[in-house]
């Protein structure tokens, strides 16, 4: 086998768009009267692994879900979805393979949720050919919706690096005005995003990038390039590697005692990993995030987080991380919410719904922040929250701010 898969059930579905029940002749492949198929692909495997834990959430809350009973949809059925994971372990060829298996042998009714800019690149134009829904990238590249006529069944889901570093940048005009900023990001789109996209936010002010060097997901260690950045005399760090990269980034630099101000992508904060370090290695780093944390005491008592820790608890398996932050349950029930919708069973009418969304609540997205995906809006999340690193909890600073995807 090329791929270390892994086999569940969750929720169901039926879809509309004549806004007539479906008949059994008329639906999309991957739907039957009581079962959705649904796919993924994820690096159960690899330098990328840790990361694997949204894949595993999002699993996790079908499985729950489809304990409840599954979805009721709009015709008035109640399906459960089987979901597959399919293992890249980082590497676009095995996402290819991965995205045929689920398409053409699975017969998937739609793919969401895969992860990696690389993996995603590789198999969108297979999607979009194949006219297959692939829909909420665990990937924030902005050519995700750059474009969303030139690729009408893709849709991504993280807020795009442009997001993030205008936030960022708006951030350090605040505290920093005179900022000498280093960078260190990803050799792929999704990392020279994060680069240029830091460039035009501080563009016209005081503060200025004055050093970057980027990595390779093969690398094993970044250490050379954190001693590279160090010595460009730059007092503000912007760590935007991510998975394991970004770890070693924040080590390397305590270990040669290198100690600016350290700014770090958003899926190092909310994926546990930043709080797997020791304490006083991640004492007052800043990053942007727009998840509810589990860990913080504000939503201790908040009946979601309570949901999603039970779901987890009961259906995760090993290894789950109860730091992490709930970006599978976000995905989870925003797809939940279009499932809800489908009458005729086609997957051009799911793609017609995910279209139309329109400043959607979210159990697991802080409150302010909403979700969007107008025709002609391919960016879901633009509004983030400033956090900081105090006493090992992500504390709010600020107020939530927005941030152009482009």
């Amino acid at each position: 086998m090329l791929h270390k898969s892994l086999l569940v059930t969750a929720f169901g579905l039926s879809i509309s768009l004549l806004g007539t029940p479906a008949s059994a002749q008329s639906r999309s492949p991957g739907i039957t009267d009581d079962t959705v198929s649904l796919g993924t692909i994820a690096p159960l495997s690899g330098p990328t692994a840790p990361l694997s834990i949204y894949n595993r959430q999002i699993d996790a809350y079908f499985k729950y879900i489809n304990e409840k009973g599954g979805v009721k949809m709009a015709d008035g059925k109640t399906r459960k979805i089987a979901f597959r994971v399919i293992d890249a372990a980082g590497q676009p060829s095995r996402a290819v393979s991965g995205a045929r298996e689920l398409v053409d042998q699975n017969q998937v009714f739609a793919i969401i949720g895969v992860f990696g800019t690389n993996e995603n690149q590789a198999i969108v134009d297979y999607m979009n050919a194949k006219k297959v829904p692939h829909l909420y990238l665990l990937s924030a590249a902005t050519a995700w919706g750059a474009d969303p006529k030139a690729r009408p069944w893709t849709i991504g889901f993280p807020p795009v690096p442009a997001t993030q570093t205008g936030i960022f940048g708006a951030y350090l005009k605040q505290v920093k005005p005179d900022a000498k900023v280093a960078i260190l990001y990803a050799n792929d789109e999704y990392g020279k995003d994060g680069l240029e996209g830091m460039k035009r936010a501080l563009a016209g002010s005081n503060a200025k990038v004055v050093a970057a060097e980027s990595y390779e997901y093969t690398d094993t260690t970044v250490d050379s390039q954190i001693v590279k950045l160090a010595a460009s005399g730059a007092d503000v760090f912007l760590n935007f590697a991510v998975g394991r990269p970004a770890a070693q980034a924040l080590q390397k630099a305590s270990e040669i005692g290198w100690s600016p101000l350290r700014l770090v992508e958003t899926s190092t904060a909310s994926s546990g990993l930043l709080k797997r370090l020791p304490a006083p290695m991640i004492e007052g780093v800043v990053s942007a995030v727009y998840l509810k944390d589990p860990t913080s005491e504000q939503w201790k008592n908040d009946n979601a987080m309570k949901t999603y820790q039970d779901a987890m608890a009961k259906f995760f398996g090993a290894g789950f991380d109860p730091t992490a932050q709930p970006m599978g349950a976000v995905l989870g029930e925003a797809f939940v919410k279009l499932l809800e919708q489908l009458k005729t069973g086609q997957r051009a009418e799911l793609m017609e719904i995910a279209r139309k969304v329109d400043k959607q609540q979210n159990d697991y997205l802080l409150p302010g922040i909403t979700f969007n995906t107008a025709s002609t809006n391919g960016f879901p999340i633009t509004q983030m929250q400033i956090v900081t690193v105090r006493g090992g909890v992500l504390t709010p600073t600020g107020d939530i701010m927005t941030g152009a995807p482009r």
